[in-house]
């Protein structure tokens, strides 16, 4: 497993397809943290935002560093599919643990903010930035040519989710009715609501990880029973 992990990443290096994402993201943090005596919190919250977008992007670039032929060549040596999607899983989640750090350490290395982050912020601002790049994820592993026939929906579609996701962060907090739809995004807008009334903000950081990990399973189920 630890060998193929380590192709994934050689291939995706290789593939020069994460310059763009992991670019513009590093722009981002830094015109973020331009100036200094930023708040905490806020400032947390702006650039989980932009991982939640960006991560989606090095997400589907990184399911398809690999053209089709090329992936089909390495899934013969590795025999089993589930091991192939697994390790490539985990792949992109050991990045998002990555850039999440890079998000926390940066402003506090260069101290950035209007004071140090206490432990507890620290952790919390870690939790929202690894929360967003998994959710993000999840949604969008169902956006990749494995899932789709087509690949005209591989980007508009996983953008379209996260844009709607974000857009329903004014709906209040718990849905009735129509709005129970909502249950089915990934639960950034009641992560904001949480944040928001300072409430069950831990019960929202559970919710988005079990939310990732229902969506990466039903992935899983399609893919390894697909023939693709």
């Amino acid at each position: 497993m630890i060998a193929l992990i380590r192709y994934h990443y050689l291939t995706y290096l290789k593939s020069y397809r994460y310059i763009p994402p992991l670019a513009l993201y590093l722009i981002l943090l830094i015109i973020t943290y331009t100036y200094t005596a930023n708040p905490v919190l806020d400032s947390f919250y702006n650039t989980s935002i932009y991982l939640f977008f960006i991560f989606s992007w090095i997400t589907i670039s990184f399911m398809h560093a690999e053209n089709s032929k090329q992936e089909r060549i390495t899934r013969l040596h590795v025999r089993k599919k589930s091991v192939y999607f697994i390790s490539k899983i985990i792949s992109a989640v050991v990045l998002s643990i990555i850039l999440s750090a890079v998000s926390i350490l940066y402003p506090i290395v260069f101290d950035m903010f209007s004071s140090m982050p206490t432990a507890k912020e620290q952790v919390f601002g870690y939790l929202l930035h690894l929360v967003s790049c998994l959710t993000s994820m999840s949604v969008s592993l169902l956006f990749t040519r494995h899932m789709l026939r087509t690949g005209n929906l591989s980007w508009f579609g996983p953008v379209f989710v996260l844009v709607l996701t974000l857009a329903v962060a004014g709906v209040p907090y718990p849905y009735e009715g129509l709005q129970m739809v909502i249950y089915l995004l990934p639960p950034i807008a009641a992560l904001i609501h949480f944040i928001s009334e300072d409430i069950h903000v831990w019960i929202g950081f559970c919710w988005g990880l079990a939310y990732s990990a229902v969506v990466i399973g039903f992935y899983l189920s399609i893919v390894r029973n697909r023939d693709i």
